[in-house]
């Protein structure tokens, strides 16, 4: 699917400066497609509504056009202004599918493991039969993980929603916040695999292969997705000032 053609005025030339201003704007700019797509397509609008005016005002096509882009000023000064919105937005999209995907996963995981012989009953994890050596340590980590993945996470809604009116203005809280959340959720999944891959070592005959084969593979989706969204938040708190 083609993307739509640049947007033209009658009467306004050199489209070819604004496009060039605009693809500099956008090669500085962090974030998915998406956003910088919404970020453009705004600037474009402003950029051909400011060179109108000065090209009603008497300036020639050209002038006019070469006047809009100066008053918007030096295309990363421009894209500066941007990074604040782009890095609160990946913050708390990333933030929402964590706690949005975190319980289904976890009923996935809670669901093989009542289906499989592993001896599961009213007691910590790492007490059931079969389970692996290093479980008694593997859980409680998980577990403290966990809670940092979910604090953070909810953190992050709070600073990219309606108490933002009200909390001191840090644009590098949310996306730092955001990013230790993925990098929680991801170790958290890792730690979930390895242990799987350790029962699937000693005693593969105990797990009921559909449940636990799900489960695997939303654990191993979240991991990378999680991981990669997190890299992107911190990328973007780096080039906050």
């Amino acid at each position: 699917m083609t993307s739509p053609a640049p947007r033209r005025r009658a009467g306004t030339a050199s489209p070819e400066l604004i496009e060039s201003y605009l693809s500099q704007v956008v090669a500085a700019l962090p974030g998915p497609g998406r956003a910088r797509a919404g970020i453009v397509a705004e600037l474009r609008g402003g950029l051909l509504d400011a060179a109108d005016a000065h090209r009603r005002a008497g300036l020639a096509p050209a002038a006019a056009a070469q006047a809009a882009v100066a008053e918007f000023g030096p295309p990363a000064q421009a894209a500066a202004g941007f990074r604040p919105g782009i890095a609160a937005t990946q913050a708390r999209h990333l933030a929402a599918a964590l706690l949005v995907t975190g319980p289904l996963i976890g009923l996935a995981w809670a669901a093989a493991a009542r289906a499989s012989h592993i001896g599961v009953r009213d007691a910590p994890p790492w007490q059931w039969a079969g389970m692996p050596p290093a479980a008694p340590i593997a859980f409680p980590l998980m577990v403290a993980v966990l809670l940092i993945t979910v604090w953070t996470a909810l953190i992050t809604l709070a600073a990219t929603g309606r108490l933002t009116r009200w909390l001191p203005y840090r644009p590098r809280f949310a996306p730092t916040a955001a990013g230790i959340a993925g990098f929680g959720a991801a170790t958290v999944d890792l730690i979930i695999l390895t242990l799987l891959a350790t029962q699937l070592a000693t005693a593969p005959g105990k797990l009921a292969a559909v449940p636990i084969s799900l489960a695997a593979a939303g654990s191993t989706t979240r991991l990378i997705l999680a991981r990669r969204a997190g890299q992107r938040c911190l990328a973007s708190r780096a080039s906050l000032p």
